[in-house]
C-alpha cells in the first residue's frame, strides 16, 4: 500500500466515522525528542477542537521538559509564565488510521500561540519548516530517507524495566549480519513491521538482521523532507506499539551495551529544483557531484563537528562514536566508503550523499534542518566540492572526528555562528539550553553502575 492511499481525507474519514469504524482521533505532536505528545479525542472533540476550532488545548511544557517529563525552565515555558498553553492544530494532510488499533485514526499536529497564528518557532515542526523554506528561497528542495536500526529483546517490557534493562534475552543468540535463517526466525514479528506500516503510511523498503545480538535494520522509502521525518517518527512510534503487544522490549538508544555495536540512523538525502521536480546533484559529464549538490555537501562537512549536537543529542549518543564500528566519526567524504562519515551512493537520478553520524536516537527534524542549514552554507558560499577520501579514514592522519562527548559538543555547538544565524536567537537558545538540561541530569544527577563498582569500596 503507498503512503496516499494508507491517508485519509475528510470524506473518508467522515464516512468511518459515521459507521462506527473510527471512534478515536490521536492528535499528537513530535516533541524535542522525537516522542509523539498530545490527546486522544472523541469524534465529536475533533470535529470541534481539530476541524471547526483552533485546535486542541496543550501546556507549552511539552516542548520544555526532559526525556524525564521534568521541566527545564526555559522562555517558551516556565514558572514565571505559568507552562502557558498553547495550540496544536492538526495538519489534515497526515491524517490516516493506526492499523494495530482498528478504530482509532491518527493526525500530526503542529504548534501555534494560543493568541495568534503564529506557529510556535522551538516546536521540531517549525524548526524544520523554517530551513524548507529557506531553501525554498534558493529554489532548492530536498529528499530524505532514514535508514533506522533498533535492538530486540524477547524479554517482556514490564520485566526488563523491574531488571533494569539488564541481562535482556535478545532475539539472537549469535552474530547474524544479513543471515537470511536468523531473518526467517525473526520474521514472525518483523514482518509485521514491513506489513503495517505502509498501512500507516510509512512505505518499507527492506528488513534486515544486522550485526548486534537482536539488533534489526529497517529502511524507509524516501520522500520529501517534512514528510520523511514525520515518517520516521512514525515509525519508532509503530514499532514501539507492536513489539509491546508482541511482549518484545524493543530500544532505540545509540548504545544500550558497551561492548555491542551501536545503532544507527543513516540519513540519506538528495537536492531537487522546485521548479520543475528535477533532481540537481549529478553531473553526467563528469559523472558524480554537479556543482551545487558539490558545494552543499561541503557545508555539510564544515559543520559536521559544530552541529554533532543535532545528530548526537543524548550522552549515550557519543558512546556509540568508536572507529571501525562503522560509525560516522571520521569527517570525510568517500564514494561508497563506510570509513567514512559522508558516503556518496547511487548514480544518475538516485545520486546522494549519506550522513553517517547520527544514531538511532537522532531526533529526524533537529537532523534534518542541521543537515539543510550546513549545505545551504556551503551553497550561500559556493564552496567547492569536497575531495573524495579513499582509504580507511579511521586510520588516516589528519583526518577530524566527532566529538566524543555531549559536554564538547555542546561548547561546538555554542560557539557556532552558522547555527545561530541559521535558526535564529530563539531557537538555537533553546536547543543549546535543552541540551544543557539533559547534560546537567547526568553530571549532577546520577551514579552510575560503573561509578559504583570502581569506588564503592576502593576509595
Amino acid at each position: 500500500m503507498s503512503s496516499t492511499s494508507a491517508l485519509l481525507d475528510l470524506d473518508q474519514f467522515e464516512k468511518l466515522a459515521a459507521a462506527g469504524e473510527i471512534t478515536t482521533v490521536i492528535c499528537a505532536a513530535p516533541d524535542p525528542y522525537g516522542r509523539l505528545v498530545g490527546k486522544r479525542l472523541t469524534i465529536s472533540a475533533f470535529r470541534t477542537l481539530g476541524l471547526d476550532g483552533g485546535g486542541v488545548n496543550a501546556s507549552s511544557f511539552i516542548f520544555a521538559v526532559d526525556l524525564e517529563m521534568n521541566p527545564l525552565d526555559l522562555p517558551v515555558s516556565n514558572a514565571a509564565n505559568g507552562w502557558v498553553d498553547i495550540r496544536l492544530v492538526p495538519d489534515l494532510s497526515t491524517l490516516r488510521r493506526v492499523p494495530w488499533e482498528p478504530t482509532a485514526a491518527l493526525v500530526i499536529c503542529d504548534a501555534y500561540h494560543m493568541d495568534s497564528d503564529e506557529p510556535l518557532a522551538v516546536a521540531p515542526r517549525t524548526i524544520l519548516r523554517q530551513q524548507i523554506d529557506r531553501a525554498a528561497q534558493q529554489g532548492l528542495r530536498f529528499k530524505f530517507a532514514s535508514e533506522l536500526e533498533f535492538y530486540l529483546s524477547c524479554t517482556p517490557p514490564r520485566q526488563a524495566w523491574d531488571l533494569g534493562y539488564q541481562n535482556l534475552k535478545m532475539m539472537s543468540d549469535y552474530r547474524s549480519d544479513y543471515q537470511m535463517i536468523q531473518a526467517a526466525r525473526d520474521d514472525w514479528f518483523i514482518e509485521r513491521i514491513r506489513n503495517q506500516m505502509p498501512e500507516f503510511g510509512v512505505p518499507i523498503e527492506s528488513s534486515k538482521p544486522e550485526w548486534g545480538l537482536g539488533q534489526q535494520e529497517v529502511t524507509l522509502d524516501y520522500c520529501d523532507t517534512l514528510e520523511m521525518a514525520d515518517r520516521h517518527v512514525l515509525f519508532k512510534y509503530g514499532v514501539k506499539q507492536l513489539a509491546h503487544s508482541a511482549d518484545l522490549t524493543v530500544t532505540f538508544m545509540a548504545k544500550p551495551k558497551i561492548d555491542e555495536v551501536g545503532s544507527s540512523c543513516h540519513l540519506h538525502v538528495s537536492m531537487w529544483s522546485t521548479d520543475d521536480d528535477q533532481p540537481l546533484c549529478w553531473c553526467p559529464e563528469r559523472r558524480g557531484m554537479s556543482d551545487r549538490f558539490g558545494a552543499f555537501v561541503a557545508g555539510q562537512l564544515r559543520h559536521a563537528i559544530d552541529m554533532s549536537l543535532m545528530y548526537a543529542p543524548t550522552v549515550n549518543s557519543y558512546k556509540r562514536f568508536k572507529p571501525d564500528q562503522f560509525a560516522g566519526t571520521a569527517i570525510a567524504l568517500g564514494m561508497d566508503n563506510r570509513s567514512c562519515a559522508f558516503r556518496l551512493v547511487g548514480n544518475g537520478p538516485s545520486f546522494r550523499v549519506e550522513n553517517r553520524i547520527p544514531g538511532a536516537d537522532v531526533n529526524p527534524y533537529y537532523a534534518y534542518a542541521a543537515t539543510i542549514a550546513a549545505g545551504l552554507d556551503g551553497v550561500e558560499a559556493n564552496l567547492p566540492a569536497p575531495d573524495i577520501f579513499d582509504g580507511n579514514a579511521w586510520t588516516r592522519e589528519g583526518v577530524a572526528t566527532v566529538p566524543t562527548s555531549l559536554h564538547r559538543s555542546l561548547d561546538l555547538f555554542a560557539e557556532s555562528k552558522m547555527a545561530r544565524t541559521a535558526f535564529g536567537d530563539e531557537v538555537f537558545d533553546h536547543l543549546l539550553s535543552s541540551a544543557q538540561g539533559e547534560l546537567e541530569a547526568f553530571d549532577s544527577h546520577t551514579v552510575t553502575d560503573w561509578e559504583s563498582r570502581r569506588y564503592y569500596e576502593r576509595v
